[in-house]
């Protein structure tokens, strides 16, 4: 059974869709234990996409039901979005566009991202990524990661620094954190606060690792010049972030590109083959 309904399906749907399935591609609905329980022929998960937040992994485990997920194909995506957002934010397009569409022609005063300090929160293969990316505009990189790869920092000339430190300095902090085991990582008011006057803050990780209405109520006196948001703590979004004009906000679209959208769903539907076919040794396998 394929889902073309174009929406997320419930666990009501999901077990009535695969009562008999063996294998399932997934998105991102949810598989919770009930949902999990309630498909005793599910031998494994072939989640298309890198996250596997959606799927109760514990329970998975004792099930012995395999859970794979695709999670190099949404690299260069999610880290193409975060460079967008920042060179949006630096160069004011949102602004800028607003003004000539009203029929304003008023230039207003702008920045280049190669001088900037650039913080990035998770050094992982996003984080990285970015990094690489950032190097090229001339941009002094530093980050912030409990588990950070210090050789590759000290060869990619990325400054590593503790989180408080990283706040201070920063002037654009970008998230790409899955969470830190040794402590969940949150910003809330005093972390965005901690932040330079005009920095600017992107997330394109975890809609709750941001607290929305801290970063609402710096956003409004401009004690933080702006900020681009991919994820949310509840979505579909329609809170008050997008009435302001120095906000870039995307539908968690960061992977939707076409042709990562097709790289992940052909990796995820030949990982459902091979299984099915009694090869089960994979890198990409969770659990």
């Amino acid at each position: 059974m394929i889902n073309e309904s174009g929406k997320r399906m419930t666990p009501k749907q999901i077990v009535k869709a695969a009562s008999e399935a063996a294998v399932i591609v997934a998105g991102v609905e949810p598989y919770d234990a009930n949902t999990l329980e309630s498909l005793p022929r599910l031998k494994a998960i072939c989640r298309c996409g890198a996250g596997v937040d959606s799927i109760d992994l514990a329970y998975a485990k004792a099930r012995g039901i395999a859970v794979f997920n695709t999670p190099l194909h949404p690299i260069e995506a999610v880290a193409e979005l975060a460079i967008a957002m920042m060179l949006a934010l630096v160069r004011r397009l949102p602004e800028q566009s607003l003004l000539i569409r009203q029929r304003q022609w008023k230039r207003l005063k702008t920045h280049l991202l190669g001088r900037k300090k650039v913080g990035i929160i998770g050094l992982g293969k996003i984080g990285k990524r970015v990094a690489e990316i950032l190097k090229a505009f001339g941009t002094r990189v530093s980050s912030f990661d409990p588990y950070a790869d210090k050789k590759w920092a000290k060869t990619n000339g990325v400054t590593l620094l503790p989180l408080e430190g990283l706040l201070d300095t920063s002037d654009i902090v970008t998230i790409h954190a899955s969470q830190f085991h040794v402590a969940p990582l949150r910003l809330c008011h005093n972390e965005i606060h901690r932040m330079k006057k005009g920095a600017l803050l992107i997330n394109c990780a975890r809609g709750d690792m941001v607290d929305e209405k801290a970063l609402m109520e710096a956003l409004k006196p401009n004690r933080i010049g702006g900020a681009g948001l991919d994820v949310f703590e509840e979505e579909p979004y329609k809170g008050e972030l997008s009435q302001l004009d120095n906000v870039v906000l995307t539908p968690h679209c960061a992977t939707l590109t076409v042709e990562t959208r097709v790289a992940m769903e052909l990796e995820a539907a030949a990982t459902a083959v091979r299984f099915l076919r009694g090869d089960t040794d994979f890198i990409n396998r969770v659990v």
